[in-house]
């Protein structure tokens, strides 16, 4: 991971890299990349030629001060000060240079967190706002700013957020053709590019939304979903929403009311990128209500040939429904 963590610290990273760097992370436990990260710290040159050496004086003099400030007059006590003092020094020069060095260096940049196809990830912002993030999603916000006036992101996919609380800077999220504004709040927001419409479904709190093609702005009340037309720039207000159902994704499901059985198939072939045949048209247009599980194939065939009393056989990405009457 040495190299490839190098080029992202320095923003030389590929993006095929990139990919090969985010699988490696999502596979690996806690522990190993806690050692990774330690062994990159202590044995990875540092860059020192953008801190001047006034600088530089500073941070020794600084240190110093905390090593030496306070002294015993015990004889051992003070040889292993001075021994910790040369030891832990040039660890502290170094340490704090790299977190200068980083910060330099990010500072003018905006921050991106995004999720590829069949990826979740989960965000914690400046100000402790948690937002949960489902596949393509992206996400981009500007360290140096956030935080100031106002907390500002701008957002496209799917997420689930849980805002601080904060009356003195309010959180605004921009996204195609809108804007939202809350102070705090939890809510599941619905915004692709690529989509036709864009979903807002609150669960506590109060959010205003604005459409900024019709230039008007509505206030949400917990449990109602705002929907906004982007060819238009409507919104209309649909009382007592399923947060439930909205936010299912969240745990690793998909729930269905009565949706015929066509529909449910395509949703699987979707979520799992398989292809599915069936020899058994009779229920084909039969409605479905249920619950299925989005991330272990099996489990969401077992419902469907239970519900149906079909028979599913998996051949590499292909799968064969059949009657067992």
């Amino acid at each position: 991971m040495g190299n490839l963590d190098n080029k992202y610290r320095n923003n030389k990273i590929k993006p095929d890299e990139l990919e090969e760097l985010k699988k490696y992370v999502n596979s690996s436990t806690d522990d190993e990349l806690s050692s990774s990260m330690q062994d990159s710290w202590l044995n990875e040159p540092i860059d020192t030629s953008r801190v001047d050496d006034e600088r530089i004086e500073k941070i020794k003099k600084k240190v110093l001060y905390k090593i030496n400030k306070r002294k015993t007059n015990y004889l051992s006590f003070t040889f292993l000060s001075k021994v910790a003092a040369t030891v832990l020094l040039p660890i502290f020069i170094l340490s704090t240079l790299f977190l200068y060095k980083e910060k330099s260096s990010h500072m003018d940049e905006d921050m991106v967190v995004s999720t590829s196809e069949g990826e979740k990830a989960s965000i914690t912002l400046p100000d402790g706002t948690i937002i949960n993030l489902n596949e393509k999603t992206r996400l981009t916000y500007s360290p140096e700013n956030f935080n100031k006036a106002n907390r500002i992101i701008h957002f496209d996919g799917e997420g689930y957020f849980h805002v601080s609380k904060d009356r003195e800077h309010p959180f605004f999220i921009n996204a195609r053709g809108l804007q939202i504004k809350v102070l705090g709040t939890k809510f599941n927001l619905l915004a692709r590019k690529s989509a036709p419409s864009a979903e807002l479904l609150l669960e506590e709190g109060n959010v205003s939304f604005t459409s900024l093609k019709m230039h008007t702005s509505v206030f949400i009340k917990p449990c109602q979903k705002a929907i906004m037309d982007r060819l238009t720039g409507k919104i209309r207000i649909i009382d007592h929403a399923d947060i439930q159902k909205t936010t299912a994704w969240k745990r690793n499901e998909m729930i269905f009311v009565n949706k015929s059985l066509s529909y449910v198939l395509q949703a699987i072939k979707r979520i799992y990128n398989i292809n599915i045949r069936t020899t058994y048209q009779d229920s084909i247009s039969d409605s479905f209500t249920g619950t299925i599980p989005s991330t272990n194939l099996n489990e969401a065939l077992e419902v469907i040939e239970k519900s149906y009393h079909l028979k599913g056989t998996i051949a590499g990405k292909y799968i064969i429904l059949t009657g067992t009457n």
